[in-house]
C-alpha cells in the first residue's frame, strides 16, 4: 500500500513485514482488511434544523466570553469611579486621627480589593492553555495494518484520512482537528488511540469506536461549530478550576498579613476574587447547559455512522465492551496506585496488566458489569447519552453494516507487546509525570504473584 509520508508528503510503500510469531496468535492480512471494508455507505446527513441549532449555540458560546469581557470592563470602571468619588471621605478631617485611619481603610480597602478583583477577572482572558505533554506518534511504516484499517474506515465514511495517529495509555479514543484553530479551515485530522482500549477489543468493536469518532468529522460545518463550542467550554472550565502562579501568590500574600487593620483590606480582596470566580462559574454553567442537548445529539449521529460501518450489533457489542473495560479499570487501578506508593513499582505494560487482571475476575463479572448500564442516568447537564440509550437507538436502526471481522484488535499492530511497553513508559513519565525509572518497570505477571496492597 502506498501512502504519503505524514512528515514530508513523499510517497512511502507500506510493506507486509510482521514478526515471525505474532504475540496475538492471529494475523490480519492487507487483503483480508480490504475485503472486509469494501463497500459504499450512505452518507449520514445532519438535518438543517440541527445545523441551525448548532449555529445558534456556537454563536451564544462566542457571546459568553464577550459578555464576560464587558463585565470585567464594567468592574474596572467601577473601581475607577470609586477612586475618584471616594475622595469625598477626606473632605473633612473632623473626628481625630483614629477616625482618619478608619476613613483611609474604607477608601483603600474597597479600592485595593476591587483592583485585585479586576486583575483576576482579566487574568482568564489573557491566560494561555497549559502546554500539553507531547504525544506518541505512530509511524505508519511500522504498523501498516492499523494505518490501512483507519484509512479504509475513513474512505467508507467520506472523511479525509487522518494525517497523524497518536497512541497513549488511556482507555479512550478521539478524532478531530490536529492543530486546533490552525486546522479550522482545512482537512488536517488526527486520531488518538488508547492502547488499553485496543487490547481489550476485537477488530469489529474497535472499528465501531473509530467509526464513531470519525463520524464526528464527517460533517465539515458541524465539526467546526462543535470545536468552537468545545473550546469555549474547555476555556471556562480551565479558568474556573485550574489555579496558577497568580492564585498562589495572592494566597501567600493573604496568609502573610497579620495586622488586624490590614486584614480588612485582605478580606475585601478575597471577597472580590471569590465573586469573580463565581461569576465565571455562572458563565461556564450557562454555556454548558446550552450545549449539552446538542452534544448528545452529535453522539447519536456518530453512533449512526458507526452502525452503518459495523452494524447495529457491532455498535451494541462495542458499548457493552466499553462498559466492561471501564469497570475493570476502576477495579484494577486503585490497587496499582497503592502498590506504587508502597513498592515504587509499576507494570511495564498497562494493556498486559489489565488483561491479566481480567482473567482473574469471577465468571459472573460480565453480567454484573452490564447490569450497571441500567443504573446510568443522563441529566440535563450530561454531554453524552447513557450507554443504554445508545444501545436502544442502535437496535432501532437494525443496520446490517459492512465490517464483521472479529479478530483480536491487537493483531493490527506488527508487535503490540513492544509498542504497549513503549507507550506505557511514556504514559507514566510524560502524561502522569511519575518519576519512573527502568528498574521500577516490572512484568505485569509479577503483580499477580504478590499481594497488591488493599486487595
Amino acid at each position: 500500500m502506498r501512502v504519503p509520508c505524514p512528515h514530508c508528503a513523499m510517497e512511502t510503500m507500506l510493506n507486509e513485514e510482521r514478526p515471525a510469531t505474532p504475540d496475538t496468535g492471529e494475523e490480519i492480512t492487507a487483503a483480508e482488511l480490504q475485503a472486509a471494508l469494501s463497500g459504499v455507505l450512505p452518507r449520514r446527513r445532519i438535518s438543517i434544523f440541527y445545523q441551525v441549532g448548532l449555529l445558534l449555540v456556537a454563536s451564544f458560546m462566542v457571546l459568553l466570553p464577550l459578555a464576560y469581557l464587558a463585565l470585567a470592563a464594567f468592574a474596572a470602571y467601577g473601581v475607577y469611579w470609586y477612586a475618584i468619588h471616594g475622595l469625598a471621605l477626606f473632605s473633612s478631617f473632623e473626628g481625630g486621627f483614629q477616625f482618619l485611619i478608619l476613613k483611609g481603610i474604607l477608601y483603600v480597602g474597597p479600592l485595593l480589593g476591587g483592583t485585585v478583583a479586576v486583575i483576576f477577572m482579566f487574568k482568564p482572558i489573557l491566560a494561555r492553555r497549559r502546554k500539553s505533554a507531547p504525544r506518541t506518534e505512530m509511524n505508519p511504516a511500522q504498523h501498516p495494518r492499523l494505518y490501512q484499517f483507519i484509512a479504509h474506515l475513513s474512505d467508507l465514511l467520506g472523511v479525509s484520512v487522518p494525517r497523524r495517529i497518536y497512541l497513549d495509555g488511556d482507555l479512550n479514543a478521539s478524532a478531530g482537528l490536529r492543530r486546533g484553530w490552525l486546522s479550522f479551515f482545512g482537512s488536517d485530522l488526527a486520531v488518538n488511540l488508547g492502547l488499553p482500549l485496543v487490547a481489550g477489543m476485537n477488530t469489529r468493536q474497535l472499528a465501531a469506536v473509530l467509526a464513531h469518532e470519525l463520524g464526528h468529522c464527517s460533517q465539515f460545518f458541524a465539526l467546526r461549530l462543535g470545536y468552537v463550542v468545545g473550546s469555549i467550554n474547555g476555556w471556562f472550565a480551565r479558568v474556573v478550576y485550574v489555579r496558577d502562579a497568580w492564585d498562589d501568590a495572592f494566597e501567600e500574600w493573604a496568609n502573610s498579613v497579620q495586622d488586624g487593620r490590614l486584614r480588612l483590606i485582605v478580606i475585601c480582596a478575597a471577597i472580590a476574587v471569590w465573586l469573580s470566580r463565581k461569576i465565571l462559574a455562572l458563565f461556564m454553567l450557562a454555556g454548558h447547559a446550552a450545549s449539552c442537548f446538542l452534544s448528545r445529539q452529535m453522539e447519536f449521529h456518530a453512533d449512526a455512522c458507526a452502525a452503518a460501518a459495523v452494524g447495529s450489533a457491532g455498535v451494541e457489542s462495542m458499548l457493552l465492551r466499553l462498559q466492561e473495560q471501564a469497570v475493570i479499570q476502576s477495579l484494577a487501578y486503585p490497587g496499582l496506585d497503592q502498590f506504587w506508593r508502597a513498592r515504587r513499582q509499576v507494570p511495564d505494560s498497562l494493556p498486559d496488566f489489565l488483561d491479566q487482571f481480567e482473567r482473574r475476575l469471577p465468571p459472573d463479572f460480565y453480567d454484573k458489569a452490564r447490569l450497571t448500564l441500567l443504573n446510568q442516568t443522563a441529566g440535563w447537564f450530561a454531554t453524552h447519552p447513557t450507554a443504554a440509550q445508545r444501545i436502544q437507538k442502535a437496535r432501532q436502526r437494525a443496520d446490517p453494516g459492512i465490517f464483521a471481522l472479529e479478530k483480536p484488535a491487537r493483531a493490527l499492530f506488527n508487535d503490540f507487546a513492544a509498542t504497549a511497553r513503549f507507550v506505557t513508559r511514556q504514559h507514566y513519565r510524560v502524561t502522569l509525570r511519575m518519576p519512573v525509572t527502568n528498574p521500577m518497570l516490572r512484568p505485569a505477571g509479577e503483580f499477580f504473584r504478590q499481594t497488591i496492597p488493599g486487595r
